[in-house]
């Protein structure tokens, strides 16, 4: 009988001890659950490399503003952009980053989306190169030393409308498109989101009382011109305006100034004049738009066939 009760006694320990681990579990898994939520959103906030770089740059890390530069010019994990890779490596540049000097004077050397400059790349080279770097020494043996130039790079730019608050959803929406599209006409999206900010300050239903349409101001005999099907569409009214800019540069062999005279008073205004037309209109429109683009040259195409559709 004792035995038996032992036994019994023994049973319901065991059984109450399994219960208690049973509790132990669910209380533990309840936790992990309530836990998971927060732990995944911070994993994922951070799982990008470009998102951690991004922020490190903007707090002025050095090495990560060279990163994000670098990321920019050759298009690894972002879009490539070298008006971004150029502002980055500026960051860091002025402040004696010897690979940013090294890769700006690459950049003006070997035309990395960018005008090709030979005494901006001696510049960047000799900064290094007083930074002790040997390959920037090296390579100005092999360059004019003496090349002069009073050009400026790094200079800073004012924010554009389309960084700051005043972005609304529809704005950012039109952002990401240009940022989509021109890249693959050659086209720098700054120079393109500087001139929608001027012609409809990004109102896809704008219309002049001249008849202009859209995000980019496209006459319909413009957008016919350029294969546009539905002017009130925002990718193809970019797309047609893009078209137009392209083609404009070719002409004017790459001068913003004339590029942007002819969009807003057609190119044969530009011919009769020789230059930017006599218009108030016309005049301010260049400098604004110029203020905010910030250069007076943008790469263009010699053969522009096969971006015409």
């Amino acid at each position: 009988m004792i035995l038996k009760n032992n036994t019994t006694h023994s049973g319901q320990s065991v059984q109450f001890s399994y219960f208690l681990l049973l509790m132990f579990c669910a209380l533990l898994f309840s936790s992990l659950c309530r836990a998971a939520p927060a732990a995944i959103t911070a994993q994922t906030s951070y799982e990008d490399p470009i998102i951690q770089i991004t922020h490190q740059a903007k707090q002025g890390d050095l090495t990560a503003q060279v990163e994000l530069a670098t990321a920019y010019e050759h298009g690894e994990g972002i879009t490539k952009n070298p008006e971004k890779a150029v502002k980055w490596y500026c960051k860091a540049a002025v402040k004696g980053s010897i690979d940013a000097q090294r890769n700006l004077a690459w950049m003006f050397l070997n035309a990395r989306g960018i005008e090709k400059d030979e005494a901006l790349a001696v510049r960047w080279f000799s900064a290094a190169a007083k930074s002790g770097d040997q390959y920037s020494r090296q390579m100005l043996s092999r360059l004019d030393e003496n090349l002069q130039t009073k050009k400026t790079v790094c200079i800073v730019l004012p924010t554009p409308y389309w960084e700051t608050k005043k972005c609304s959803k529809s704005c950012q929406k039109v952002v990401k498109i240009v940022n989509d599209i021109a890249p693959g006409y050659n086209m720098e999206p700054r120079l393109v989101l500087a001139l929608i900010q001027q012609e409809s300050n990004f109102n896809i239903k704008a219309r002049s009382h001249k008849g202009a349409i859209g995000l980019m101001q496209l006459m319909p005999g413009t957008a016919k011109r350029f294969g546009v099907k539905n002017i009130w569409t925002p990718e193809q009214n970019i797309k047609g305006g893009i078209h137009y800019l392209v083609w404009l540069l070719k002409r004017y062999q790459g001068n913003v100034a004339l590029t942007l005279a002819g969009y807003n008073a057609g190119e044969n205004a530009v011919e009769r004049y020789k230059g930017i037309p006599p218009y108030k209109e016309t005049q301010n429109y260049v400098k604004r738009i110029m203020k905010v683009y910030g250069k007076s040259h943008h790469p263009y195409e010699k053969d522009i066939t096969m971006l015409i559709k």
